[in-house]
C-alpha cells in the first residue's frame, strides 16, 4: 500500500522538475531575443527608432516578466518595456507596464520612476492631462522628497501653458536672474 502512496508521490514530484525546467529553457529563448532585438534597436543612436523592432522588443520584455515575475530581472524588464514603449510612442503601453510596476512592485527601486513616468507620458504621449494631473499628484503624494518631486511640481504648475508661453516664461525668468 504504502508504495502505492509513493509512486503517484514521486510521479508528481518529477513532474513538477520537468515543468519547472521548461520555462528556464524558455526563459532563455527569450533573452536570446531580447538581445538580438537590442542590438538592432540599439545600433546607432543616431537613427530613429524602429518601430516593428521596437515592438516586437517590448512584447519580449513582457514575456519575460510574465513568464518570470519572481526573477529579480523581471522587473527591469518591465521598466524597459515601458521605456521602449514610450520612445517608440506607445503611451498607453508604456503607462500600463508603469503602472505595472509603480501598483505591484512597490519596493523595486525604480518604483517611483514608474509612477512619475506614467504621468509624463500621459502628459507629452496622450495628451491626456486629467491623468497625468493624477499620477503627478499621486507621486508628490507617495514620494515628496524624491528627486523627480520638483519636476513633478513644474508639470502640475505648468501643464496648462503653451509651448510660446512657457519659452516666455523662462525667457522673463534668464532676465530677471541676469
Amino acid at each position: 500500500m504504502r508504495k502505492l502512496i509513493l509512486i503517484p508521490a514521486l510521479l508528481f514530484s518529477l513532474s513538477s522538475c520537468i515543468n519547472s525546467e521548461r520555462p528556464s529553457a524558455e526563459s532563455d529563448e527569450i533573452l536570446a531575443q531580447i538581445d538580438r532585438l537590442e542590438a538592432i534597436l540599439f545600433s546607432d543612436s543616431k537613427e530613429p527608432a524602429d518601430p516593428n523592432s521596437g515592438m516586437m522588443l517590448v512584447r519580449n520584455y513582457a514575456k519575460y516578466y510574465q513568464e518570470n515575475k519572481t526573477d529579480s530581472m523581471a522587473i527591469d524588464m518591465l521598466f524597459k518595456a515601458g521605456e521602449v514603449s514610450m520612445g517608440i510612442g506607445q503611451g498607453n503601453l508604456a503607462v500600463k507596464y508603469f503602472n505595472t510596476i509603480s501598483k505591484d512592485h512597490k519596493a523595486f527601486y525604480k518604483a517611483p520612476e514608474s509612477l512619475f513616468l506614467s504621468g509624463f507620458c500621459e502628459e507629452n504621449l496622450n495628451n491626456d492631462t486629467a491623468s497625468a494631473r493624477f499620477y503627478y499628484e499621486k507621486f508628490l503624494e507617495t514620494y515628496p522628497k524624491h528627486k523627480l518631486a520638483e519636476d513633478a511640481m513644474f508639470s502640475l504648475q505648468n501643464m496648462k501653458m503653451s509651448d510660446e508661453e512657457l519659452i516666455k516664461m523662462f525667457e522673463e525668468k534668464l532676465n530677471t536672474d541676469a
